[in-house]
């Protein structure tokens, strides 16, 4: 998959406190923070979330580009400060064949998507109340033998149409397959026969990271439950808008939508 990319990185830290970083600052990438005596964390100016011990999470999505600010007021007044500039990515096409009323859906299920889609968006809302670190347990892959059939990013066209971009990543196996949580977390929603989604389960990692699980054939866990990293959550399916047997997995910072394999290649000290 060919990129274009163009990162700038500065700090501007007149008066430095130690930080760590773990994990890279990059368009769909994220990023884990550790520091001492936060105050106020501001990206662009918007808060971001932080834990008593020091931890926080910034992302940024595949369509970011420009300039972005991250400014770390310390409770002794100290600052620090890190700019980032973007350049806008470039990104594969991915042609596919699929049933037509899955590209294009009748009007008789125009409603049912749209509540489905509701749905989703009004629990994602719930992400802003978990100031929980769940993601410290690290990251694995959610299959036991990985197969990547679609990576992340890749203009999608159904049947001859341009559609959204890719914003996950397809694992190819079988029906039946097991499938297993990244990272611990809570499970803030299960869906069952969704028009697009099939059966799927959304976890909550803590400070908005979530991942999603599509096309399942069977859901293993209940919602508000909480799973461990590789804990069996599901089995593999073709559920939802489908063209075969494998796993969606989509990753999410509130909604910036990450590339998966640049939390699998992310390494704490």
């Amino acid at each position: 998959m060919k990129k274009i990319i163009l990162i700038l990185f500065f700090s501007t830290s007149l008066i430095a406190q130690p930080i760590k970083f773990y994990g890279e600052a990059k368009p769909a990438s994220l990023v884990i923070g550790k520091t001492d005596s936060i105050k106020t964390i501001l990206i662009n100016k918007n808060k971001i979330k932080f834990s008593k011990e020091g931890y926080f999470i910034f992302a940024f999505d595949k369509e970011d580009e420009g300039d972005f600010e991250l400014t770390i007021i310390h409770r002794n007044k100290k600052i620090n400060r890190f700019n980032y500039s973007f350049a806008k990515q470039e990104y594969e096409n991915q042609e596919l064949t699929l049933s037509n009323k899955m590209v294009s859906p009748p009007k008789k299920y125009l409603l049912r998507i749209k509540k489905e889609t509701k749905q989703i968006k009004s629990s994602r809302k719930n992400l802003i109340k978990n100031n929980k670190t769940f993601y410290l347990s690290g990251f694995s892959f959610p299959v036991k033998n990985v197969r990547i059939t679609s990576e992340f990013g890749l203009n999608r066209i159904l049947n001859g149409q341009p559609k959204n971009f890719h914003n996950g990543i397809d694992f190819g196996g079988s029906t039946g397959d097991s499938v297993f949580a990244i990272a611990d977390a809570k499970v803030l929603f299960v869906g069952k026969n969704f028009y697009f989604n099939g059966n799927f389960i959304l976890l909550d990692h803590g400070q908005g990271l979530n991942s999603i699980y599509l096309h399942l054939s069977k859901i293993l866990v209940k919602k508000n439950q909480i799973v461990k990293k590789g804990d069996l959550i599901g089995l593999m399916g073709s559920t939802g808008r489908s063209t075969g047997p494998h796993l969606h997995l989509g990753i999410q910072w509130f909604n910036k939508r990450i590339d998966p394999m640049n939390l699998f290649n992310l390494k704490f000290e």
